[in-house]
């Protein structure tokens, strides 16, 4: 039988939520744009750069990390986001293009994806469509490890590192 150290669980869960609450402020007031991009918002339009990320949710909550390339030069970004809905348990890692992007500055801040409907996943795979209020749009291929219940919504807000 194996043994569980309670006082190392309980510091690790308390460092995780001391991690997570120190991002909320990052999350500030900014109000995400009502629109979902589609692929109609991209013809003709050549990618800016690339974007890989990894998030872990917990409820209605996610945090996460990703890297941002844009003319030859990567740049880290830290993000946190919500669903709508029940909530998740699970771990997404996604990469693609970013579209509309001119100057990273317009990189950080609110991003929105989602239509409103039921959405129930576990292993899954498929695209993501991400759009900031400066008009820049993700067009990622996401792979999901977990379940999700949510109302289809999701949005994050990504905050460049220095």
């Amino acid at each position: 039988m194996m043994r569980c150290d309670r006082g190392l669980i309980r510091s690790k869960a308390i460092a995780a939520a001391i991690a997570l609450l120190s991002l909320l402020p990052l999350a500030g007031c900014e109000i995400p744009p009502s629109g979902v991009p589609t692929a109609a918002d991209i013809r003709g339009v050549r990618p800016s750069g690339t974007v890989t990320m990894t998030q872990f949710f917990v409820s209605g909550t996610g945090i996460g990390s990703g890297t941002l390339t844009f003319r030859g030069r990567s740049y880290p970004f830290t993000l946190i986001g919500s669903l709508n809905g029940v909530g998740a348990l699970a771990t997404t890692q996604a990469s693609g293009e970013v579209y509309k992007l001119s100057d990273p500055s317009q990189f950080s801040g609110a991003w929105i994806q989602g239509n409103g409907n039921l959405a129930v996943s576990t292993l899954a795979t498929g695209e993501l469509w991400l759009e900031n209020r400066n008009g820049v749009i993700m067009r990622l291929n996401a792979k999901q490890a977990g379940i999700t219940l949510s109302n289809g919504r999701y949005e994050i807000f990504i905050h460049m590192g220095q």
